[in-house]
């Protein structure tokens, strides 16, 4: 299976290339008012407003650097009703793919609740990889305030 592999400090994560529409470079971001500290803002991808997220300040409450190998992932991002969005996550070192089994990935111990991004890791002669869950990055909370109502929860 293939992965965009990408760095949070000296921690490597990876995400489904399945899951990515594009991988485009940092851009000036507009504001985007009321939401979690770690949403950048939003881009404009082909005339469509898309919510950008920061994965380092998600992960660390730390602002992802503007480097070179600084990008925006563009994914499909699934909601609690499966509605296909698209989002942007800033991630830093992202200049590579990576082709892994699956089945070389574990089950971390990690059991939160429905925030649990990072459920799977393996290691490697570099360390540890874990496996951001693209579709789990929000919150229902957050993924209301970013795509409206088709995000919230039925009554």
């Amino acid at each position: 299976m293939l992965f965009i592999i990408f760095r949070v400090g000296d921690d490597r994560y990876v995400v489904d290339a399945k899951k990515v529409i594009e991988v485009v470079p940092l851009v000036k971001l507009n504001h985007f008012s009321n939401t979690a500290n770690y949403v950048a803002g939003l881009c404009n991808y082909r005339a469509v407003p898309v919510p950008v997220i920061d994965i380092r300040c998600l992960l660390e409450d730390v602002i992802s650097r503007a480097v070179m190998s600084t990008r925006i992932l563009l994914v499909k991002y699934l909601d609690y009703h499966h509605h296909e969005h698209h989002l942007g996550m800033i991630v830093e070192h992202a200049t590579e793919t990576i082709s892994l089994e699956v089945e070389q990935f574990h089950r971390s111990a990690q059991h939160s609740s429905e925030n649990n991004y990072v459920s799977n890791m393996m290691t490697d002669e570099n360390g540890i990889i874990q496996w951001m869950d693209v579709d789990r990055l929000l919150s229902r909370h957050d993924c209301g305030v970013l795509y409206g109502s088709l995000a919230e929860p039925e009554e």
